[in-house]
């Protein structure tokens, strides 16, 4: 296996959006309503958002959004999924691109990688790797960490020649979880990301691999 099988192994496919883009114009229409999603995702949380609301950031019509979402829920689960992709996306280019030797450094390129998406994806720190919302009808629950761990773990197996008894794609679960939790304090400390909060999570994480 390699680092790019992450991305096939992690993902699922989902019943969000109501009418598949079938057609490129139909695909960035639904990337302009995630992206007024994400913006006011980041301005005022989940909760307070409305498929009105992302009409109105995107310029469009509220018909425009329901013929692609039914609801606010199947908004904030088109992108979660859009932002788990492009987190597993950024992880993998971090790891072809380093080339990691050892499963703590293959690690850190999963945290630099989250650490990446907080800063630089708009709602990302509200929707997070063991958000709820995230693809509900996933058998076996919902927290995207444990969809990355299997595949995770089965590439770290072969990659670094880990012994895995059973246990490692759970141990990897809770670490990503661990991640999870420590980046969104960090990113809540500073929009930046705390610096001291960020090296505790890679101390905390290192520590429990």
């Amino acid at each position: 296996m390699s680092f790019n099988d992450l991305i096939s192994g992690a993902l699922t496919s989902t019943g969000k959006v109501r009418n598949e883009p079938v057609q490129a114009r139909s695909s960035e229409r639904i990337g302009a309503l995630l992206d007024a999603a994400s913006a006011v995702v980041a301005e005022v949380g989940i909760e307070r958002l409305t498929t009105a609301m992302v009409a109105e950031r995107a310029g469009a019509s509220i018909g425009t959004v329901y013929r692609y979402f039914p609801d606010r829920i199947a908004v904030l689960g088109a992108m979660s999924l859009r932002g788990f992709e492009r987190f597993l996306r950024a992880s993998v280019d971090l790891l072809e691109s380093t080339k990691p030797t050892t499963m703590d450094a293959a690690f850190g390129c999963l945290i630099d990688a989250a650490v990446q998406m907080h800063r630089t994806e708009p709602g990302f720190t509200s929707i997070r790797l063991s958000d709820q919302i995230a693809l509900p009808e996933v058998d076996g629950g919902t927290a995207a960490s444990a969809r990355v761990a299997g595949p995770l773990a089965e590439i770290f197996a072969a990659e670094f020649d880990i012994a895995d008894d059973g246990t490692l794609a759970d141990r990897l679960d809770i670490a990503l979880t661990m991640v999870d939790a420590l980046l969104v304090r960090a990113f809540i400390i500073d929009p930046q990301g705390d610096e001291d909060a960020i090296a505790a999570c890679r101390a905390v994480v290192t520590a429990y691999l």
